[in-house]
């Protein structure tokens, strides 16, 4: 289960990057970062916790890991979105020259 949510958390990323304007796309890998800082940290917290060092409590530890990691993509690839629209929606538009204007 806890591939299936970094796979998710990928592809996901994947499907946003492309519907963003061609100049935020690489934006994306930020919530990417995020994701795995934060799944590596939970790892990390969680781990020393486990005082056994049991295989089924480290599998634990990486799935709520896992879980914490794609939330917060998730979470980063939303804010990336509201951002993109709302900039797309008042940002400064591309000047784009049209058949007869003059260049000065």
């Amino acid at each position: 289960m806890s591939l299936l949510l970094i796979g998710t958390a990928l592809a996901l990323a994947g499907v946003v990057g492309l519907l963003l304007p061609p100049g935020s796309r690489a934006s994306v890998l930020l919530a990417l970062l995020v994701g795995t800082g934060v799944g590596i940290a939970g790892i990390a917290i969680g781990s020393s916790f486990v005082q056994a060092g049991e295989p089924e409590e480290l599998w634990r530890v990486f799935f709520l890991s896992s879980i914490a990691g794609f939330i917060a993509v998730v979470v980063g690839l939303s804010v990336l979105w509201q951002r993109s629209r709302a900039t797309g929606a008042t940002g400064a538009r591309v000047a784009r020259s049209r058949p007869g204007d003059r260049i000065t």
